[in-house]
């Protein structure tokens, strides 16, 4: 008989312990069995209301629909003792026999993490692949409005079902039951828009997911699949989830009524935040900011709040630098000529200083070797062979100061090339360099050459006083690390207001989730690593809903792993170590009231 492997959607529920194959992971079936709430029920995160801040969701993936729509009967139509698809039935109606619109196909979902995952192409595998009644037998499962299904139509479109494998042969057998999906578990959608999609509503019309499937990876981190039946899951697939929809724009990137998400997110009385999301373009990053305050607001009023540290480190767009009263340093950007098969015609970069009351003094030298005068803040713009430039100081609430600039083409043509910034200082100062071009990529196409540092590259919203920081290491292979090491890309360091900016590590690099469609990815970032922890606060809170934000972390932090990559701890790469769920939940239960 075949062992039940059952592993957590991205990797695994106890992460410290590292897996290179899958054929080992029995990790989620012995918390579910072992580990049970106070009226007796396996910690799945149920009653829990997660919200993210996001790029969406794919509302009719499979892995969003709660297993609430009865067990039925598999007929064996063709008398073969097992599932043929597109020739063998549910007995929807219980009389024993394959009735007109009872005849099932399968979804079949692909494989795209370098065949990592137990899967079978070509054959229906109940713990990986998923069933659905094809009514009218057009060999494709239909799904929306577009095919004139509503919002009262479970699974909005044709019904899907899962099976009980109850013989363990990776197989659908003559006898066993069929599960079926039927409610959504999200809650309500706030699309780019503003417009509020509910569930019970209209949900059924949610925008799709804009940005390479983010926000649909993300929630099958967190609430994916169905813990006990399918081998993929989530680490709260019983949690609920609110979405709100990130629209961005980019001079430089920013989420546009960034605070109104927040406030969407906590007016619809969610238990956690998630902040799916990092910036520093132009920004201050020392928690001053309107969005950050109000993290810290909602965490003193007990909402868990938590956020990837962001994917800067390695990237080259940071710099750090002793600036030394009176003496002259020269700061180099390469910027790149073209940005996503595009002209580049937009960099920015900020210049950030803890002594609001000492002054930069600034001066340009363009690609061509153009030079600027001092620039004058009270100006803020300039034209420099053909070049516009625009720059500003501003001073956050906190007292840091920022030197913003931007450079663009007058002509639309790009900016790429050696950009020198001449900068002298009238006191001693540290500086903190950040710079991005139009891309916003995390990699950096334009980039510093002097002075980096993966230091201080904690990015917003994560810098927020109060939010849990969540760093990313290797699980399953690296690219330039090993695995358990930390990720070359994750947000590590003292932020500029001095604050550590990492609390905790989790699986991000070279992890798995689901895609928009029927797809199993690779997905890694701390966007990745940041839902396991939301995942292991949403069990914690299953089992003790009294629980606040600074007790969860405390939580966290004080049965985090330690091992031979994190050295001691805390410190500012790993802050308190790698999160350990098990360790958390097991002090949990023997504190807990």
């Amino acid at each position: 008989m075949k062992t039940k492997i059952v592993i957590l959607l991205l990797i695994i529920c106890i992460p410290e312990i590292l897996f290179s194959q899958f054929n080992n992971i029995q990790i989620t079936t012995r918390l579910r069995e072992n580990f049970l709430d106070k009226s007796g029920r396996p910690l799945t995160g149920k009653g829990v209301l997660i919200g993210d801040i996001d790029s969406g969701i794919d509302i009719f993936n499979p892995m969003f629909f709660f297993a609430d729509g009865g067990e039925f009967k598999f007929i064996d139509v063709d008398k073969n003792d097992k599932f043929t698809s597109g020739k063998d039935a549910i007995d929807m109606n219980k009389n024993g026999k394959a009735d007109k619109g009872e005849m099932l196909r399968y979804i079949e979902m692909q494989d795209e993490v370098y065949k990592l995952l137990p899967m079978d192409a070509g054959n229906y595998n109940p713990g990986m692949d998923f069933l659905y009644i094809d009514k009218n037998n057009n060999g494709k499962r239909d799904y929306g409005t577009k095919d004139g299904f509503t919002e009262n139509d479970p699974t909005y479109g044709e019904q899907i079902f899962i099976s009980i494998d109850k013989d363990e042969n990776d197989a659908l057998d003559k006898g066993e039951k069929l599960i079926a999906l039927k409610t959504s578990k999200v809650r309500a959608v706030r699309e780019k828009d503003g417009t509020v999609r509910r569930r019970g509503i209209d949900l059924i019309k949610t925008e799709p997911d804009s940005i390479f499937g983010h926000g649909t990876s993300v929630s099958g981190v967190l609430i994916g699949g169905t813990s006990g039946v399918q081998e993929v899951h989530g680490i709260a697939p019983d949690a609920e989830l609110v979405l709100a929809t990130i629209e961005y724009d980019y001079t430089p990137r920013f989420v546009k009524n960034f605070p109104d998400l927040v406030r969407f997110i906590k007016g619809e009385g969610v238990d956690i935040i998630l902040f799916e999301d990092g910036e520093w373009g132009w920004e201050f990053m020392d928690g001053s900011s309107e969005e950050e305050q109000l993290v810290n607001e909602y965490a003193r009023d007990g909402i868990t709040i938590i956020g990837g540290s962001g994917n800067l480190a390695s990237g080259k767009m940071h710099l750090k630098d002793t600036l030394k009263g009176g003496e002259q340093q020269t700061y180099i950007i390469n910027a790149a000529r073209e940005a996503e098969g595009k002209l580049n015609n937009g960099v920015f970069a900020s210049l950030l200083w803890n002594n609001s009351e000492a002054d930069l003094k600034v001066i340009i030298e363009t690609p061509e070797s153009n030079i600027t005068a001092e620039l004058d803040p009270q100006s803020n713009y300039t034209i420099a062979g053909g070049y516009n430039i625009y720059y500003a100081k501003e001073v956050s609430p906190k007292g840091t100061a920022m030197f913003k600039l931007s450079f663009s083409k007058t002509d639309s043509s790009d900016v790429g090339g050696e950009w020198k910034i001449n900068v002298t200082s009238d006191n001693n100062v540290i500086v903190n360099g950040y710079v991005v071009d139009v891309t916003q990529s995390w990699a950096g196409n334009t980039h510093w050459t002097t002075n980096l540092t993966d230091e201080t590259t904690v990015t917003f919203p994560s810098t927020a006083d109060s939010i849990i920081s969540v760093g990313a290491y290797a699980v399953n292979f690296g690219w330039d690390e090993k695995v358990g090491e930390l990720a070359t890309y994750s947000g590590r360091g003292v932020n500029i207001d001095g604050k550590t900016g990492v609390d905790i590590t989790a699986p991000g690099h070279t992890s798995f989730s689901i895609g928009t469609g029927h797809r199993y990815v690779i997905f890694s970032g701390t966007s990745a690593a940041a839902p396991h922890v939301t995942g292991a606060a949403a069990l914690m809170l299953q089992y003790d809903p009294t629980l606040t934000h600074s007790r969860i972390r405390e939580i966290l932090i004080s049965t985090a792993k330690q091992d031979q990559f994190t050295g001691s701890v805390p410190n500012p790469e790993w802050g308190y170590g790698k999160l350990n769920i098990e360790a958390a939940i097991k002090y949990l239960m023997k504190n807990s009231l």
